[in-house]
């Protein structure tokens, strides 16, 4: 799925050589439903511990953000949303991936079930705004692209 690959380049007056990853890149949704944020906890082993974070998944190769955000919403959680709207997108790694973070918003949700991936461990959690306040203040949410969405879609005019 990644890639590794060395590229030089011109840095101020020298060619420099950095190791970078090849990404296909990733998604990541922001489900909001009567004042509450629909989230996943899962095990992540590269940070070792247990992360609270929005559902998303890899974007597969030929494979548009938008439909890798439906499936990966769908199977980790499931919940089918009617529709997605984009609400931008991230570079999370830039100094050492190529990774792009697509991020959405759910729209209209309906219930289902979940069709976890193999290997996939994951529950969801439904977690209350005025939680999810106090969780972010405290710093108990660690995963980047839940941090970033949290501030598009509850900051200034929202997402």
């Amino acid at each position: 799925m990644f890639r590794f690959t060395t590229r030089d380049v011109w840095v101020g007056s020298q060619v420099r050589r950095f190791q970078i990853v090849d990404h296909p890149g990733a998604t990541a949704i922001w489900a909001e439903d009567d004042g509450k944020v629909l989230m996943v906890e899962q095990y992540r082993p590269a940070a070792r511990r247990y992360m609270l974070e929005l559902p998303g998944g890899t974007v597969e190769i030929g494979e548009e953000p938008m439909d890798t955000a439906l499936r990966e919403f769908e199977g980790e959680t499931g919940y089918r949303a009617r529709g997605l709207k984009p609400v931008g997108h991230i570079y999370p790694s830039p100094g050492y991936t190529t990774e792009v973070m697509y991020l959405f918003k759910a729209e209209g949700l309906d219930p289902g079930e979940q069709n976890l991936d193999p290997g996939e461990d994951l529950k969801i959690r439904w977690v209350g705004l005025e939680e999810l306040h106090t969780m972010v203040k405290n710093g108990e949410i660690h995963d980047a692209k839940t941090l970033v969405a949290y501030y598009k879609c509850l900051g200034d005019g929202g997402c």
